[in-house]
């Protein structure tokens, strides 16, 4: 965003956000560990350095303006040491370009101006100036180590990408520099920060990029890093990340959001004065001279948020600004709570306490939504000073003020449970798309708090059912659950949950989890071990079918496998198969990796060779009359199926999985079924998910893939009006896509929604079909969909 188009910028026009004087007692009740280890002193201190600083700086940077900041808090031994990594940077990026034609320099310089705004320490913004010579330039790791020290390297480190390693897709590529850099994060919670503000630097300079890229790097950054901000408390950089990635991905939605918010700028100056006024002399009647009070418009993202979810148009929304009430204390946060309710009537429901349930980043606030008497509502947000520096600021301001107090070794993660749980995931979950998932699940997701009858607090996602707590509690309890009680009452396992439950778990040692069970988990936590579970009954249902199969086909040679292993000459069957042990091959002939025949032939070449041959051409017979259409395994080139590559395999039946609908230009992975060969799957299908990573393979799409026909299914939410379906019926057929199938339902609230299923070649077809329909006027969202519900 330039800054003409910027929501924060304006709101400062509007009311800037005040200078905060911590001239006071910090409070004699501490609400969160940067509150514990403040004093009075810290307090005054830290508040100058962080509210008030300037907001960030949009435009160009120069290292004139870069050593203007950090020269306001760091030594001069400190800046000195800042110089030198630019001058070595420089000198390593000096023949380097950004795509943009900008020398590269610059965007290292500006990352680092983004952490001096958060007034990071030394060793972070020499970091942000190295962050790209290892991957960039012929310096290694280990001379920055030596010229820079130990902890510029280890930071360094943890922000290089994994560029050396061939990865089989985009995802698993994402997916593999995403694990490394959270190994990293728990080492140092730098390394996330650093990276955040690259990736706003990235975004902010995205337009040099080509579209394709500019929309995955876009999704990407909506998917993962904008959450990770918001998690880490970030919320000027989440915000902005946001409204970038909107600009990008919805550039009619944007367009329209911006015009629409610019033209009602005088309308919500004088709103925002009116209630600042009314608000201020309440409390000074009440006693509270000293608090203040400001309001700021909420982010274009939030807004467009906002619109989707309610299916609202921008204006029926009425709650586009946040007012904020900044006290002495947190007893003068509730007094001024009750001053608030008695003045205006409070929503029901709309209360939430985030002082006494602080959030998992740390966030503290009282937020309460009322409604004024000409019947607008508003969110007013009341907090104490120090809560609103970690509001402002989050993890960077709570990690800055212990490196000043020297306390770095100590991990500055332990407080967080999200984190805790990433770093769990990244040990357990070796399956790359499967990682993914559950850190988009962990990150997005609002979290709600539960009791234990015992009365412990346990955090789950919203929209968690009753065994997502069980899986909370422990694995084996979830896997066991065959019922719960919420608040007392007896209730079904998929019962979902509010905040303030009291939760009970039912449990049975018969009772096995089913694939069922996934259809209405929601945790990543759950989902994994139910998957897990069903993976462990499926690998020995195919060791099983393995050891039959191999039986078989020793009886006919007239050998026996009792004997082979009592003799250890099994071990040549490993040895041939090339796995690691016994059941790991007894595993790969159930899946139908291993052809039995093969297997001896190659093991025992010399045992009964003729009737051997004889008898498999018999079998071979009935098998292909019984059986016709399981894949016969035979390693070969890359070969054509369907529009489909599939390594190493030939003569294998293709089939597109109906649960994702996989269309040419998307990314995809190929999963070996029994009866069935190969089955294509979107590669963030969470049906493919659910397989085993080892049943996976390699497949890409042919060059002749655009020649065949594909489905794809969209469902519209939309303004019903007279002409609205034949004009997205006509801008379908614009594009030369086919409708197959259509449905239209209208709701008595004026809105309605159309399904489609549509036949067309490849993705950019779909794309331009859904951004077209988006930008009619009457047009509330469009998503893709799996399948055909009506």
């Amino acid at each position: 965003l330039d800054q003409k188009d910027n929501l924060d910028t304006e709101s400062t026009t509007v009311s800037s956000e005040p200078n905060l004087n911590l001239d006071t007692k910090s409070d004699s009740q501490k609400t969160s560990s940067l509150q514990e280890e403040m004093d009075d002193s810290d307090i005054e201190e830290y508040s100058e350095k962080f509210l008030e600083s300037t907001p960030h700086k949009k435009g160009e940077v120069s290292y004139e303006d870069l050593r203007s900041n950090i020269s306001t808090y760091l030594s001069p031994p400190d800046v000195e040491k800042i110089d030198q990594a630019y001058n070595f940077a420089k000198q390593q990026h000096q023949f380097q370009k950004r795509q943009s034609g900008e020398p590269y320099i610059v965007h290292p310089v500006t990352v680092a101006n983004i952490l001096s705004e958060l007034r990071l320490d030394k060793d972070s913004i020499v970091a942000a100036l190295l962050h790209d010579v290892v991957e960039d330039t012929p310096v290694s790791l280990e001379e920055i180590g030596r010229i820079f020290g130990k902890n510029v390297q280890n930071l360094v480190d943890g922000l290089t990408k994994l560029s050396k390693i061939s990865f089989r897709s985009h995802q698993e590529r994402l997916a593999e520099n995403f694990r490394k850099m959270i190994v990293a994060m728990a080492k140092d919670l730098r390394v996330i920060l650093i990276k955040l503000a690259d990736r706003l630097h990235n975004m902010r300079t995205i337009n040099a990029l080509p579209p394709e890229r500019r929309e995955r790097i876009s999704q990407e950054t909506l998917d993962i890093y904008a959450p990770l901000a918001n998690r880490l408390g970030l919320y000027s950089i989440k915000s902005e990340l946001e409204d970038l990635c909107l600009r990008q991905l919805k550039p009619d939605v944007y367009n329209t959001l911006k015009n629409k918010v610019a033209s009602t700028k005088t309308a919500r100056k004088m709103y925002i004065e009116e209630v600042k006024t009314i608000l201020e002399a309440e409390l000074k009647k009440n006693g509270f001279n000293d608090i203040i009070v400001y309001g700021r418009p909420k982010h274009f993202y939030s807004i467009y948020k906002k619109m989707i979810d309610r299916k609202l148009e921008f204006e029926d929304i009425h709650d586009l600004f946040a007012f904020r009430v900044i006290a002495n204390s947190i007893k003068d946060c509730y007094e001024i709570l009750g001053i608030v309710h008695a003045l205006w009537t409070p929503m029901p429901g709309r209360f939430k306490d985030y002082i006494a349930m602080p959030k998992p980043n740390m966030y503290q606030s009282l937020h309460t939504t009322v409604i004024r008497p000409n019947g607008e509502p508003a969110e007013i947000q009341i907090r104490t000073r120090e809560m609103h520096i970690v509001c402002e600021y989050g993890i960077a301001a709570h990690w800055a003020y212990k490196e000043k107090k020297d306390a770095s070794k100590e991990s500055n993660l332990e407080k967080f449970s999200w984190f805790r749980r990433i770093v769990e995931w990244q040990h357990e979950l070796k399956d790359p798309a499967e990682f993914l998932e559950a850190v988009k699940v962990d990150l997005f997701e609002e979290e709600m708090f539960v009791f234990t009858p015992r009365g412990d607090v346990i955090s789950l996602p919203l929209k968690a059912s009753a065994l997502d707590f069980a899986f909370s509690i422990h694995t084996q309890v979830g896997l066991h659950t065959i019922g719960a009680k919420i608040n007392g009452s007896m209730v079904p396992i998929k019962k979902l949950l509010h905040s303030g439950d009291i939760v009970e778990i039912i449990t049975s040692p018969n009772q096995k989890p089913t694939q069922d069970w996934l259809n209405f988990v929601y945790s990543s936590r759950a989902k994994s071990k139910i998957r897990n579970a069903l993976r462990s009954e499926e690998r020995e249902r195919s060791k099983r079918l393995g050891k039959e199969l191999l039986n078989q086909a020793l009886e006919d040679r007239g050998l026996n496998l009792e004997k082979l292993i009592k003799t250890g000459s099994a071990d040549s069957l490993v040895k041939v198969g090339k796995e690691s042990n016994f059941d790991d091959m007894l595993v790969s002939l159930g899946y139908g990796w291993l052809n039995p025949k093969e297997l001896l032939e190659k093991a025992f070449p010399t045992v009964a060779k003729a009737e051997a041959e004889k008898k498999d051409q018999e079998i071979k017979d009935a098998s292909t009359k019984e059986d016709a259409g399981v894949p016969n395994i035979d390693i070969d080139k890359h070969r054509s199926t369907n529009g489909v590559l599939v390594s190493g395999l030939k003569n294998i039946l293709v089939t597109f999985a109906k649960c994702c609908s996989p269309i040419p230009g998307e990314e995809i992975i190929g999963c070996i079924t029994r009866g069935k060969g190969v089955t294509i799957h979107r590669a963030n299908c969470p049906r493919a998910l659910e397989l085993d990573p080892k049943r996976r393979i390699d497949v890409s799409w042919a060059a002749e893939a655009t020649t065949g026909e594909y489905s794809a299914y969209i469902k519209v939410y939309m303004h019903d009006r007279a002409g609205i379906l034949a004009e997205i019926t006509s801008i379908i057929s614009n594009c030369g896509v086919n409708i197959k199938r259509l449905s239209a339902d209208a709701k008595p609230n004026s809105q309605g929604t159309c399904e489609f299923e549509l036949s067309l070649h490849r993705l950019h077809q779909l794309q331009a079909v859904i951004k077209k329909i988006e930008s009619l006027k009457s047009v509330i969202s469009v998503e893709r969909k799996n399948i055909f519900k009506h």
